[in-house]
């Protein structure tokens, strides 16, 4: 009841376009704005966005490269190892790739580390080079092994990392190909995916090569007028990227670009028959794209993308093969929800729904742990799915995931999900025993008030559950959490932290002790001398002291907009929907609403914890209100005449699924 407010403003002019054009609420056209889906273009595609949609994979520079190199080690039955993670998105990029490459006829084999620990390791990497393995694929790991991929390429293979971890700032790997789009050179238009769609992105483009367009140039042609084609546009593509655009002025020079084309579309039957009548081999080439909706050779451009991709099989196929996963690897890594992310997202969750007899992975995942299976979303896919799919990474054994993912029988597929289950009852133990441990080591070496980050060394614990109890921690404390096990000469870490810091800046200030480390700015793994600790403890709290505004971080509430019980009806609910699935980087919308009078107060739950009540506003309507966990606020609430209160819009579903439910978020007397 203390946090500081920050409302939201609505760019009134935009709004109005919003609303005109899309037909959206002006609340929700507000909230768009200011998340920076301020345009009517990205709007369209944050709601209407499908898988066709989705940037080309060829956008990544080395893509090219490598899509040649993996065909060429298929083509020459070279022995190829697909080198992972072992958390969700580690094995299910595994999964994604090695499904690929054996779907295209390659010779290919995977490893996922077991106690080694995360991140490409010599001794695996010589073992596999010893039986002859001529390519090594990393998927989501190698960008930060510099020693290591040195290491492999002295030994003569060749490596493709494909990742989308931070790189060192020393600079990258000596690699053959690097696939990252955190990368300088990268060239991809979205930076912030998961490590299972950058291995989407590269199988995508090798199951591509496989049709007859690859790399061949596509002559998009149009005429403004159905009668004169002696002048108009044409866009020149490869690989479904746009190489050349311009106007053509006279016949013959459309012709001599239509000649140098693979295939040639056009809006125009006039223009077709005029390319083709004084070369009859041009005939073949020619696809006229009938359509009243063509105007403007952009609406060409559009269409032959699309079409391009959904009239071949292969690709159908690879799609509903690999969304699934994708999915899976992006609610469990925690990406933000916008952009591409959400395609991959709600289409992949909607693959899953299917249960298709194909999969019988992740038929037992979804029928075992989902009590309503029509019922999957990213909520019931991150508490219920993934965490089991972590279990075997966290417990050493992260192999038996990606084997499980890589059944292709129902009976071996729940032979192995046992297992998992076995190993997911001990993580549980383990990790109440670590956090048990932590919490009293955090008491003895953390001032907890005071200490802007708090860092806390174990001896000889257990890996593997390091990371759940650093983020329980970061999110209790609002603060960064690095926790740090010394298993002798050695300490491995695991580093949590809330919104507004970024671990990876912190690790580089103190590199120099730092024997390696990687991850993301809010999650990160690293290797220390257990000599170099205390000096690390220090350095770490001087940066987070600098660099970290606690006070900002844990008592602002950032709000969307402001409503009147008047506003709350069915349709802004369903557009409230129609902005899922929300997540990290795409919250559910909070509202205020100022003014209203609570009644009506009842506590709740299996130890009255939770706290409803009723709200109006200047004689409006009654409308139920939850706050969850403040029972103890009752006496509080309904002593004030008057509360503003921050909220959720819900629907009850217990009744006919269209009363408002207000959420409530937190609570302000008014005076």
């Amino acid at each position: 009841m203390d946090k500081n407010w920050k409302i939201a403003k609505e760019n009134t002019e935009k709004c109005a376009e919003f609303e005109q054009i899309l037909s959206l609420n002006r609340k929700i056209a507000s909230i768009l704005i200011n998340r920076g889906i301020d345009t009517v273009e990205k709007a369209k595609y944050f709601i209407y966005g499908k898988v066709f949609d989705m940037h080309n994979p060829f956008l990544f520079s080395d893509m090219l490269k490598a899509v040649e190199r993996i065909r060429k080690a298929i083509d020459c039955n070279e022995s190829i190892l697909v080198y992972g993670d072992r958390d969700v998105d580690g094995v299910t990029s595994v999964t994604i790739m090695v499904n690929t490459i054996k779907t295209l006829g390659g010779n290919v084999r995977w490893y996922v580390p077991a106690n080694e620990g995360y991140g490409v390791h010599k001794d695996i990497v010589s073992k596999y080079v010893s039986e002859n393995v001529k390519l090594l694929i990393t998927v989501d790991c190698g960008i930060s092994a510099i020693e290591e991929i040195g290491y492999a390429k002295k030994l003569g293979v060749d490596v493709i990392i494909t990742d989308h971890h931070e790189p060192h700032y020393d600079g990258v790997p000596p690699a053959d190909i690097i696939i990252n789009p955190k990368v300088a050179v990268s060239n991809y238009p979205f930076k912030n995916i998961a490590g299972c769609l950058v291995a989407l992105k590269t199988a995508q483009a090798l199951t591509f090569s496989f049709s007859k367009e690859y790399n061949k140039k596509i002559l998009i042609c149009f005429s403004s007028t159905k009668d004169n084609c002696s002048c108009g546009s044409y866009v020149c593509f490869q690989n479904n990227i746009e190489v050349e655009r311009t106007e053509f002025k006279s016949a013959l020079e459309l012709k001599q670009v239509a000649k140098r084309a693979f295939s040639i579309f056009t809006n125009n039957s006039n223009l077709s028959g005029f390319l083709i009548r004084d070369n009859v081999l041009l005939k073949s080439k020619i696809n006229l794209m009938e359509s009243n909706e063509i105007n403007s050779i952009d609406d060409i451009v559009s269409g032959y993308k699309i079409k391009s991709f959904q009239d071949n099989d292969k690709m159908q196929d690879f799609l509903e093969n690999t969304l699934d996963l994708c999915a899976l690897g992006t609610i469990a890594d925690s990406m933000p929800l916008v952009d591409e992310n959400r395609i991959v997202v709600n289409e992949g969750l909607k693959i899953l729904a299917k249960r298709l007899p194909t999969k019988p992975s992740l038929n037992i995942l979804i029928n075992e742990n989902l009590k309503d299976v029509q019922r999957i979303n990213i909520k019931t896919i991150s508490w219920n799915v993934t965490p089991i799919i972590n279990s075997s990474g966290r417990m050493g054994r992260g192999s038996l995931s990606a084997q499980f993912l890589l059944a292709k029988d129902s009976f071996q597929a729940k032979t192995l999900y046992d297992e998992i289950i076995k190993l997911n009852n001990e993580r549980r133990i383990l990790q109440n025993a670590n956090f048990e441990e932590f919490k009293q080591l955090l008491k003895e070496q953390c001032d907890v008030e005071n200490d802007k980050a708090l860092v806390v060394k174990a001896k000889n614990l257990e890996h593997g559950v390091t990371g759940i109890v650093a983020s329980y921690m970061a999110k209790e404390y609002v603060k960064p959490v690095f926790l740090i096990i010394s298993d002798g000469e050695e300490a491995t870490g695991t580093a949590r932290a809330p919104e507004g810091f970024d671990i990876i800046a912190a690790f580089e200030s103190v590199k120099d002790i730092l024997l390696k480390y990687g991850g993301h700015s809010q999650a990160a793994g690293f290797t220390v001398k257990d000599a170099d600790i205390k000096e690390l403890t220090t350095r770490i709290l001087e940066y987070v002291d600098g660099n970290f505004n606690e006070a900002a971080s844990s008592n602002t509430l950032f709000i969307d907009a402001e409503l009147k019980v008047s506003d709350i009806n069915l349709e802004l609910y369903k557009q409230i929907k129609m902005m899922e699935p929300f997540g990290n980087g795409n919250l559910p919308p909070i509202f205020c609403m100022k003014d209203v009078s609570p009644t009506q107060f009842a506590s709740f739950g299996q130890r009255n914890e939770h706290l409803k009540f009723k709200i109006s506003q200047k004689g409006s309507k009654n409308i139920q209100a939850v706050f969850w966990n403040k029972a103890s606020l009752s006496e509080v609430i309904s002593t004030e005449k008057f509360i503003d209160i921050a909220f959720m819009v819900e629907m009850n579903e217990k009744f006919d699924g269209k009363t408002a439910k207000l959420h409530i978020v937190d609570v302000k007397a008014n005076f």
